[in-house]
Parts: C-alpha cells; sequence; structure tokens
C-alpha cells in the first residue's frame, strides 16, 4: 500500500494528560477553530505564562503543521500559535468539536 505525503494543521487541546484533536486541510482554518475557542473563553486565558505549566486545572490549546506519510526520522511538528485557560476544559472540548463538525 502506498502512504500518500501531505500536510494538516491539527487544534490541539490538553489537560492532565488528556488529548484531543481537530485536523484541518489549511493553516487558516486551523487558526480560525484556534481564534474562535480564544475569544469564546477570554475571561478564563492565562496571561504572561511560559510555554511548561504543570497544574491540573490548566487546559492548553496550540496549533501544530503535521506532515502525514513517510516522515524522517527525527521529523518534529512545529507548533504555534497556543494559550492557556483555566476551569474550562469540558466546554472548550465541546465547543471545539461543535465548530470542527459544522466546518465540514
Amino acid at each position: 500500500m502506498e502512504v500518500k505525503n501531505r500536510t494538516l494543521y491539527v487544534l490541539e487541546i490538553m489537560e492532565n494528560g488528556e488529548h484531543r484533536s481537530f485536523d484541518y486541510e489549511t493553516e487558516d482554518e486551523a487558526y480560525h477553530a484556534f481564534e474562535f475557542l480564544v475569544k469564546t473563553y477570554k475571561d478564563n486565558r492565562i496571561i504572561d505564562k511560559g510555554p511548561v505549566i504543570t497544574a491540573d486545572t490548566i487546559t492548553q490549546l496550540s496549533i501544530s503543521k503535521t506532515e502525514v506519510g513517510s516522515l524522517p526520522k527525527c521529523a518534529i511538528a512545529n507548533y504555534s500559535p497556543f494559550e492557556w485557560f483555566k476551569d474550562i476544559h469540558e466546554e472548550i472540548m465541546l465547543s471545539a468539536r461543535i465548530y470542527h463538525e459544522n466546518q465540514k
């Protein structure tokens, strides 16, 4: 079976070891989903935090550019942008799923 190479832009939501991702075909589509969630949950944003946060109540939202198919070893997806939120994991997951389904 031949593996086709392609690029996906993935909206990722992570909290306390739980990870959910939503694939988009273009960077603009992924960014619009990211922007929708940031605006929707702006009151829960954590401002001025570095890239490593260990608190269980923190939800990290990011976009990764992912290559699908056969890749050279040691290939790393690049992440940007990212935001953190507190106390909204279930809500942001539901909103991300609904937004993703509505974009199909």
